[in-house]
């Protein structure tokens, strides 16, 4: 009986035999799996034979031959590739127990800034030693940082998954296929763009900011949307945080630079920077990486749950939007939000003040003739929102000057010139005009407004 590719116990490449199932992607799965020839055990990640392309199997492919030129302890090994006369593909690489640095944040929430130097310390010379290769990750996140636990129960750090990574003088033909490779809201500026001449300055930038993950627990550039991540690293700026020590921030802030000649020249020097900033000794740090072991950790024993083995595993490239079409979209919604600004502004303007005197009871109210109206006792009441309502009296601060909605400040607090008679009181009562208080105007609501 033959067994369908997603079946335990099978066999591929004559001796490497699928045990069980511990991770699933969006194009194939990852699995526990044994030599039969050795009795060791392995993690094999297999890709499904429907809904893939020759350009997924050639990426998975060129996973394995860079990942083969790498011999680094923070790097996860990789021994061999299956390809099978059915169309199977498999990669066979170091089972590694543990859990990755994403569940270590979710779990223990920021970092101290010893812990998150002890993490970056080890990915960073892992970086380093692969640029120094010319390979450019381009996925540099917390899921793909892994703390493997060795059996005495070090923690090693180790940098996962090479599967959109850049070789040297790659062509372009495996990346553009209208989508961005990479994690929208850890990618640089310069991985945004497309640009081909992308170097390791370009896993630095993505590092920095899991760096200011770490030690605060936001991610800085996340959006609600792939496209308004995109737009926030290549326009935001970030802002010093209050709990990211000044020397730390230095270091984090040059890394986070928008463009690639104003970070350090390479993960070696901003990880000498780390180290200077932090002041820990090597024992500190060791103990330090330790505190961050996995909790409930078993790989002490023989028998380990599939919980606690990871491995890396495939996931499709998000679709984004080009970076021209995010500014448009950008733009439009920041004019919309303009016009609602001032839309609110001219339905919710005051009406202009309305004298507090009645126009049909003016007569009445009028002194005798011969009698100059007499000023106002000190202290008086005055009406709200007249002119001789004081400092503290209610109403805005402001008054509409036009209908286009300018404002101009309140000038109520304004004495009266002093030694000018007023003009009310030198007219005799007989002349003077009683003049009608302008009605306010009504706002129009029509839909042609």
């Amino acid at each position: 009986m033959t067994r369908s590719e997603g079946s335990p116990d099978r066999l591929i490449g004559g001796k490497i035999r699928l045990l069980k199932r511990i991770g699933r992607g969006g194009m194939g799965d990852v699995w526990v799996a044994r030599n039969e020839a050795t009795q060791a055990e392995l993690a094999v990640k297999t890709l499904h034979r429907s809904e893939r392309s020759a350009l997924h199997d050639e990426r998975f492919r060129r996973e394995a031959r860079l990942s083969a030129t790498i011999s680094h302890r923070h790097v996860v090994r990789v021994f061999d590739l299956v390809d099978e006369e059915d169309g199977t593909l498999g990669l066979v690489m170091e089972l590694l127990r543990g859990s990755t640095l994403e569940d270590a944040m979710r779990d223990r929430g920021p970092f101290t800034p010893a812990q998150a130097v002890a993490v970056a310390l080890p990915v960073l010379s892992a970086m380093h030693h692969v640029h120094q290769k010319g390979i450019v990750h381009r996925d540099v996140k917390p899921a793909n940082v892994f703390f493997a636990v060795e059996p005495d129960g070090h923690v090693i750090p180790k940098v996962l998954d090479f599967g959109i990574a850049k070789l040297p003088a790659a062509g372009s033909a495996l990346t553009v296929d209208g989508s961005v490779l990479g994690t929208p809201h850890y990618m640089s500026p310069e991985q945004i763009r497309g640009q081909a001449d992308i170097d390791g300055r370009s896993d630095m930038f993505s590092f920095a900011v899991l760096l200011y993950e770490m030690l605060t627990g936001i991610r800085v550039f996340q959006r609600d949307s792939a496209a308004a991540s995109l737009a926030a690293v290549l326009e935001h700026e970030v802002d010093p945080d209050p709990r990211i020590e000044p020397r730390m921030w230095i270091a984090i802030a040059r890394a986070l630079a928008k463009r690639p000649y104003e970070r350090y020249a390479s993960c070696a020097e901003l990880a000498a920077a780390l180290e200077s900033a932090v002041g820990a000794s090597d024992e500190e740090l060791a103990q330090a990486l330790q505190e961050l072991r996995p909790r409930g950790d078993a790989s002490s024993t023989s028998s380990t749950s599939a919980s606690s083995i990871v491995v890396s595993t495939v996931h499709p490239a998000p679709a984004v939007r080009p970076p021209r079409t995010i500014a448009i979209a950008v733009g439009a919604a920041i004019v919309a939000a303009l016009f609602a600004v001032g839309l609110t502004l001219v339905l919710t303007r005051p009406a202009p003040p309305v004298s507090a005197a009645s126009p049909p009871d003016v007569s009445a109210l009028a002194p005798p003739p011969g009698v100059a109206a007499a000023p106002a006792a000190p202290g008086s009441a005055a009406a709200p929102g007249s002119a001789a309502a004081g400092p503290d009296a209610e109403g805005p601060a402001v008054n509409v000057a036009s209908a286009a909605g300018e404002t101009v400040p309140a000038t109520r607090d304004a004495p009266p010139s002093a030694g000018r008679p007023s003009a009310t009181a030198k007219r005799p009562p007989a002349e003077r005009k009683v003049t009608k208080p302008p009605k306010p105007s009504g706002v129009a609501t029509t839909p042609g407004f």
